[in-house]
């Protein structure tokens, strides 16, 4: 009957909490966290810290963070030997020895390969690895190795590459080699070593003698074997753990609580044993306790997840490791966890169950818990019991949901309670009825059933918040229900109440201050949603928000300070915020706890390594207890602690650097950049194009190292510390050259930083190119280009003055040069008066009786004219004073007459010339002076280049509106290059067969011309293929310039005229018919005349010199060079007189040819030229010339320069004379002559006494053909060679008959002419006098004066 009328549904279970204080955490380690396989046959740490764990696949070696594995490698031979480890030590040097089931390995740290020790055999002493299995070994004091074998006994090593020995086993007065060695000791206080040897007891082993003695004998099974402080053993055999008493020699039995095998043993810090079996799990034995315990939890279920443990290991801060077969490594923490971690357990079990959102404490201490999920739990905490409620849809008195959000107790000790979906609940004191309340918005006219909070304030009002939109209601106690308080406040996370009383709220974007009485709220934009409020104990305002940090709020200003995982938070998402007695502030968050320090900002992160229920923490699910205990809720339950009793560990942790990478390959094998110290590397030294580096660290800490963080800095390269939270890899590129060094330092788990630890120095060589050597060079290539810079910039200085000074001087010469111009085009004007007075009396003259001096003086004073016309019409086009005079005009009558201009001339070449024109008359308008100017010149050009029997073609073409006038030539054409420049002004064809004189302004004004009326000209031309030039004109005077001027039509231009007149060739033909046709005079066959040779391409000057000299000399003539030399070759004439300006070849090359010539070289040459240049004077003097005449020339002068070479060639074969009669002569000669002579002579005097020496052995003497001698002798002698051997042998037998004893016959004999009455008659004729009457009247004087003869013909 009570039951019906509480109408409650009341569930009352007794639990027991699952782990209690006294429990230690333990973490298991496995193959899911990299172990390489789950059973585990040894655990050892070395001296740095790290743990070595060897399994049946493999070693393994811990740093708290990852497992490195390394395992057989079929075919290397530097891998492990076998996977299957037994035993693990290390040395001295931090090599690591590894007894495996197939010998034993040592593995060095720094390069990562193993090897394999030898020992040396008894019996033999022969080297040989070890084999078999590897049971135990043991480190003594660094300096030997001792280990223990299956098959081989005891081997002794003393250093890693020596040798070991293997000692053998005195038993009964009999050696033995093969026994069994399953554990060592060292008793490192009384300097002992113990032994275990299987079927033998008890031994220990002398260093010293190297002898093995037994102590006892009655436990002969020991599996394993521990020394406690006072130096008596426990031994671990396959039933019992025995105690040896090392003094007594007693042992005692029966110190486990059952009968099993015992594999492993380990003493901690506290001097208690652990124990660890093959099925029975471990135990602990305390120091002073007879019987072990054991290890299970407090409600004694088991701890660990294998009762097969092969292996205990207890670490340097007292961790115990267990081994276990197939269960990995249970790793037991050294002290209780400050977090007492509480999770339910119904009947049914179920996640939802510890699934946590609310906390509320009763007046009796006891605990409100509000699941997601699983209803209201009440916790007696006495009696460790619970009540649960949860909705029940039959029963209305029952709580509404059972998503509990938040729970309080009001001033009435009643319950209030927001669910999800439910609303808000009242359970009154002492009552288990549920008293539902709706939350009504009359503004929507809806229920909103998603309570959020429910919150009382310091006046004893009730509040209640909704979320998805929902606002915020007040309790009315009159009507006993909630009344909306005002719908523009929604969406409420959290209310709060500062000590002035005024009331705070968040929602999911802002801050609200809310105005309880006006509802004149304020707003502050936070940007996110706001979870907890709470002001501490100094008055300062803190905001939980959710992605958004920790704010310290400024409420005077609206400012806040933000804290977030860059300041130390573990996570940005602030869920519940408690203050302690220290004024701390507590919060949870999606990742853990944190005890935050309001005055210094610092934090101490707390895990689920730390025993917290997990990371990630509930909304509203903090509390903090009346107790003093904070509470906090989470998704696997809840964890309850004292705040000051969390006692943050400040050990410092030990820094090593595990890997160095240079350009991502392993440098620890690189052992010529690297010095290693113990197995670690130190320092390392890298050139300048490997400086990519990576750097990995560890700080050892096997129970916090979730907590380490990490800051590494490399001192002369980075410029403070990088502060990588949990990053362990430093990376370094491109570094510069220079010493390094690379600092490492960690936080604690309260954040403080310890001091940096130097890990690695690393040295960077320089490139060559940054070398002490390489800067003095650098230093003196800059000072050389310092210098280079000064002078460079000092000339360029001096260049810019000269450039300055060059310009006013461009100027000044500009001005002088149009002073001249002008001046020269004013002379040119005067030129035309005396020039008109001098053609038309000639004229006249030529008129009355035809004159050929006259002939050639009339033609040239024409062309002087024509000369001085092309210079002014030049003045005028150069100045832009020619202005256009436009007259329409037939173009065919036009060109005509400009045809007609070179008819004689085309005559006289025998050049091909032809008009082709239209039949249709063409009419234009152009300035006809001009247009036939232009005309003429192509013309006149076009006769200049086009060589004898060529042609000329002069077309005219009708194209649409335009018209075009070519004229095409046969001439030698002009290059590619100099096409585009040939109608600049003075510019002329640089092809040296174009020897033309001329101005160079002939093109310039066609061009000029043609522009002028807006036409154009173009040019086709190959050399050697002559050369083609078109003009193409518009019709019509649309396109005139605005500035011509029209005049009237007439056919009269005296311009073109004047020009022509310098082309007409009737008085030269006229002449030239009177001229024999062959250019050589032949007046008389047989003269003493001289002959002369006249080279020059122009006609008038040819017959004039011919005029000159025809009456006294010989005359060949000829109109280039090429046809000089073969004249002068044919002929051999005695003087030659060129021109420098020919086609074909020069005067120059034509001179210089003949003076080169053995033929010809002797023939003396006169140049004429128009050129005042001494350049080109000097060329001419330099290339043989013998004279050098400049035009206009004298003809006086001319003559006598002519007769004056003459005479003196005369002269010269006088010289000869004289010489070969030994007389001395006055006459200089060249020294070439000279030479030939004295050649001559030496030669017919070598052969004086050969009657047979004639002609023709005198030219093969001479290298010379009988011709070319003979005309050379007759040219500089005057003699035949026949003379001029008789006259050298006459001359010696005349110095013969003066000199020595001998007479007439022996005289003429010896020079080899043996008729005496000839040698009479010639000498006679040679000396004038007969040879008996020469040596009476010069023999006696003679003798008394001579001193010596010249060939040469000087004395």
């Amino acid at each position: 009957m009570l039951i019906r009328k509480t109408f409650l549904l009341v569930y009352l279970l007794a639990f027991c909490a699952i782990l209690e204080a006294k429990d230690l955490p333990i973490r298991y380690l496995g193959i899911e966290q990299g172990l390489s396989n789950n059973v585990i046959t040894t655990i050892y740490q070395d001296h740095r810290g790290f743990m070595w764990i060897g399994t049946y696949d493999g070693l393994n070696r811990f740093d708290g963070y990852n497992f490195k594995v390394f395992r057989n490698i079929i075919g290397d031979s530097t891998s492990l030997s076998t996977n299957n480890v037994l035993s693990i030590c290390d040395d001295g040097k931090n090599n690591i020895w590894v007894g495996t089931q197939n010998g034993l390995n040592i593995f060095s740290q720094h390069n990562e390969t193993f090897s394999n020790p030898i020992y040396l055999v008894h019996g033999n002493g022969a080297q040989q690895h070890l084999q078999g299995e590897v049971l135990s070994i043991l480190n003594i004091k660094d300096q030997l190795v001792l280990v223990g074998t299956r098959t081989n006994g005891l081997i002794v090593f003393k250093g890693a590459w020596h040798p070991g020995i293997q000692l053998p086993l005195k038993v009964g007065g009999k050696e033995e080699w093969n026994y069994q060695v399953h554990a060592i000791r060292y008793d490192e206080a009384r300097q002992r070593i113990w032994l275990s040897i299987k079927g033998k007891g008890i031994f220990l082993f002398d260093i010293k003698t190297n002898e093995i003695v037994r102590v006892s004998s009655e436990v002969i099974q020991a599996n394993v074997m521990e020394i406690d402080k006072q130096g008596n053993l426990w031994l671990g055999t396959n039933s019992d753990l025995v105690y040896y008493n090392a003094n007594t020699q007693e042992l005692s039995y029966n110190h486990l609580p059952l009968s099993t095998t015992v594999t492993s043993l380990c003493f901690d810090k506290k001097e208690a044993l652990w124990i660890g079996t093959d099925g029975a799990g471990v135990f602990e034995l305390p120091a002073n306790a007879r019987t072990a315990t054991s290890f299970k939890s407090s409600n004694g279920t088991e701890l660990i997840n294998s009762n097969s443990v092969y292996s205990v290991c207890c670490d340097k801060n007292d961790r115990k490791w267990i081994g276990t077969l197939r269960g990995g490594i249970n790793l037991v923490e050294c002290s209780e966890p400050f977090f007492e971690h509480v999770v339910y357990k119904g009947n049914v079990p179920s996640k939802v169950d510890n699934f946590i959102l609310s906390f509320c404490e009763d007046g009796q201490h006891n605990v409100y818990i509000g699941t997601d999920g699983a209803g209201l739990r009440y916790w007696d905490r006495r009696r460790n019991s619970y009540v649960t409620y949860k909705s029940d849809p039959a029963n209305g008195s029952s709580i509404s949901s059972n998503f509990i959000t938040n729970i309080i107790k009001d001033d009435q000790q009643d319950i209030w309670i927001s669910t999800w979906f439910g609303g808000v609940n009242r359970l009154r004191k002492n009552s288990n009825r549920f008293e539902r309340f709706e939350l009504y918005n009359p503004n929507t006219n809806s229920r909103e059933p998603n309570a959020w909070l429910v919150y009382q304030d310091a006046q004893k009002n009730i509040w209640a918040g909704t979320t998805n939109d929902g606002s915020l209601y007040l309790f009315n106690k009159k009507e006993n229900k909630f009344e909306i308080f005002d719908p523009s406040i929604a969406n409420l996370q959290t209310i709060a109440e500062d000590k002035q009383g005024n009331m705070w709220a968040g929602n999911y974007t802002s801050l609200i201050k809310i105005d309880r009485i006006n509802k004149k709220h304020q707003v502050y934009a936070i940007g996110h949603p706001v979870r907890c409020i709470r002001e501490d104990s100094k008055g300062r305002f803190w905001l939980g928000t959710q992605d958004g940090g920790l704010l310290l709020f400024d409420r005077a200003t609206g400012n806040f300070k933000r804290f977030t995982t860059s300041e130390g938070l573990p996570s940005n998402t602030i869920l519940r915020m408690l203050e302690d007695k220290s004024g701390n502030l507590w919060m949870s968050t999606y990742n853990g706890l944190v005890k935050f320090d309001p005055n210094t900002y610092a934090c101490n992160n707390f895990s689920q390594s730390d025993g917290l229920q997990s990371n990630q923490f509930s909304f509203n699910g903090g509390l903090a207890l009346s107790s003093g205990e904070f509470i906090f809720g989470g998704i696997n339950g809840f964890n309850i602690f004292y705040p000051d009793s969390v006692v943050v560990r400040k050990d410092n942790t030990n820094i090593f650097l595990t890997s160095v990478r240079v350009d991502n390959k392993p440098a620890q094998g690189d052992a010529s950049s690297a010095e290693v110290d113990g197995q670690t590397i130190r320092q390392i030294t890298l050139p300048f194009d490997r400086s990519s580096l990576s750097l990995d660290f560890i700080a050892l800490d096997y129970s916090t190292s979730d907590k380490i963080r990490y800051a590494y800095m490399l001192q002369g390269w980075d410029k403070g510390w990088n502060y990588v939270n949990k990053g362990r890899t430093a990376n370094y590129s491109r570094l510069l050259e220079g010493k390094y060094v690379f600092l490492v330092k960690t936080s604690n788990a309260d954040g403080s930083w310890s001091s940096a630890t130097k890990l690695l120095q690393v040295i960077i060589l320089p490139p060559w190119y940054r070398t002490w050597w390489a800067y003095s060079l650098f230093v003196l290539i800059a000072a050389a280009m310092i210098f280079a810079y000064i002078t460079y910039a000092r000339r360029q200085e001096r260049l810019k003055y000269e450039i300055k000074l060059a310009h006013v001087k461009n100027e000044q010469d500009k001005i002088m040069a149009e002073k001249k111009l002008s001046f020269f085009t004013n002379i040119s004007h005067e030129f035309r008066t005396p020039l008109s007075l001098i053609i038309n009396p000639i004229k006249e003259k030529l008129d009355e009786a035809p004159d050929f001096a006259l002939t050639i003086a009339y033609r040239n004073a024409r062309r002087m004219l024509s000369l001085v016309d092309q210079l002014l019409l030049f003045r005028k086009a150069d100045s832009g004073e020619d202005m256009l005079k436009i007259t329409p005009v037939n173009l065919q009558m036009l060109c005509d007459g400009v045809y007609q201009c070179f008819i004689q001339q085309a005559k006289a070449k025998q050049i091909q010339y032809q008009f082709n024109a239209p039949n249709t008359p063409i009419n234009i308008c152009v300035d006809v002076e001009k247009i036939e100017i232009a005309i003429f010149n192509l013309l006149s050009n076009a006769f200049k280049f086009t060589p004898e029997k060529g042609s000329i073609t002069f077309t005219i073409e009708e194209e649409n509106d335009n018209v075009i006038i070519t004229i095409t030539d046969s001439g030698c054409g002009i290059a590619k290059s100099d096409q585009a420049k040939i109608f600049e002004k003075f510019a002329q064809a640089a092809d040296a067969v174009t020897h033309k004189s001329g101005f160079g302004i002939g093109l310039y004004l066609v061009k000029h011309f043609v522009e002028a009326h807006k036409g154009s000209i173009k040019i086709s031309s190959e050399i050697n293929s002559g050369s083609s030039f078109s003009i193409q004109l518009k019709k019509g005077k649309q396109h005139l310039p605005v500035v011509a001027q029209p005049v009237a039509e007439t056919n009269n231009n005296q311009l073109l005229e004047e020009l022509a007149a310098g082309n007409d060739d009737k008085f030269t033909e006229t002449l030239a018919e009177e001229m024999p046709a062959s250019g050589k005079t032949v007046t008389e066959v047989i003269t003493e005349k001289r002959s002369i040779l006249l080279v020059d391409d122009s006609r008038d000057v040819r017959n004039y010199l011919k005029l000159l000299f025809n009456d006294k000399y010989i005359l060949y003539m000829a109109d280039d060079g090429v046809e000089g030399l073969a004249l002068a070759d044919e002929h051999l004439p005695d003087l030659i007189i060129s021109d420098i300006n020919m086609t074909e070849m020069d005067g120059l090359e034509l001179c210089a040819k003949i003076k080169q010539s053995s033929r010809l070289n002797h023939i003396p040459v006169i140049l004429l030229t128009a050129s005042t240049d001494a350049a080109v004077r000097l060329k001419g003097i330099e290339g043989g010339a013998d004279d050098y005449i400049t035009k206009p020339f004298d003809k006086d002068l001319l003559t006598a320069r002519v007769e004056t070479i003459l005479r003196n060639r005369s002269q010269l074969q006088q010289y000869f004379f004289d010489n070969i009669t030994l007389r001395t002569s006055s006459v200089k000669v060249s020294a070439e002559y000279q030479d030939f002579l004295q050649r001559c002579i030496e030669v017919v005097e070598n052969n004086l006494d050969a009657d047979d020496f004639n002609m023709k052995k005198f030219a093969r003497a001479m290298g010379m053909s009988h011709s070319r001698l003979y005309q050379k002798i007759k040219a500089i002698s005057g003699q035949s060679p026949n003379a001029f051997i008789r006259s050298i042998r006459l001359r010696r037998a005349a110095v013969l008959m003066l000199t020595g004893d001998m007479n007439i016959t022996q005289s003429a004999n010896y020079v080899g002419i043996g008729d005496a009455r000839y040698f009479r008659e010639q000498f006679v004729k040679l000396f004038g006098v007969i040879p008996s009457e020469y040596i009476r009247k010069y023999r006696h004087t003679f003798n008394n004066t001579y001193n010596t003869i010249k060939i040469k013909g000087k004395a």
